[in-house]
């Protein structure tokens, strides 16, 4: 599924992700305080399409700013949930 971003980046996602058990096991120790383990939820959900968002950020900001990448994967997870494609 295509899931486009606020700032109009689209990725192409598995929605199945969504069913991954270690990618809940990530967003909930997140959800817990282990903020390290965003890098886990990452890898999971975005697999290929990782290295194409960081770039974006990374022209945008100059460096992957951790605040973007963050609302990013939160873009990407409501979106799926939604439905939301393009």
């Amino acid at each position: 599924m295509q899931v486009v971003l606020k700032d109009g980046f689209s990725l192409e996602i598995d929605d199945k992700k969504l069913d991954d058990y270690e990618l809940m096991e990530a967003l909930t120790d997140i959800d817990k305080g282990k903020a390290a383990r965003i890098t886990d939820a990452v890898d999971i959900l975005l697999g290929e399409e990782k290295r194409r968002l960081f770039e974006h950020i990374r022209k945008e900001k100059g460096y992957v700013s951790m605040e973007v990448v963050q609302n990013a994967l939160l873009e990407v997870i409501t979106g799926l949930k939604n439905g939301k494609n393009s």
